[in-house]
């Protein structure tokens, strides 16, 4: 933070060094995951928001690590912090209130595992 103040997320390091493609995520504890693809790495920082189009605020920024809170209005909002812990290995912190209105607070293993699927003709 800046003089105590959030800054407005840009072109972060650490997110701009993750590869953009498929990645398997397994939930801390749990015995199987699931794949995200993710073209851009903010994907990666709303899992519980996919496809909404959120206000972002860097509230901390390292060369290993990043957290980012994100608005979406009236479809919830969240915290990640997203620690890159070897190239192509991520680890994900991420709470707050999903599209349903329901709380999320969880923590995941990530490793990238290549290009996303293409999508199907049109």
């Amino acid at each position: 933070m800046l003089g105590g103040a959030a800054v407005a997320a840009g072109p972060l390091a650490v997110l701009a060094g993750l590869p953009r493609g498929k990645w398997e995520l397994k939930e801390l504890g749990a015995t199987s995951g699931r794949t995200v693809c993710a073209p851009v790495p903010m994907r990666l920082i709303q899992l519980n928001h996919p496809a909404d189009a959120c206000a972002h605020f860097t509230i901390a920024d390292a060369a290993d690590r990043v957290t980012i809170q994100y608005n979406c209005g009236p479809h919830g909002y969240g915290r990640t912090t997203l620690t890159v812990t070897q190239p192509g290995q991520i680890r994900l912190e991420t709470q707050g209130i999903s599209l349903d209105g329901r709380p999320f607070d969880m923590r995941y293993e990530g490793q990238f595992v290549g290009p996303c699927a293409p999508s199907p003709p049109r």
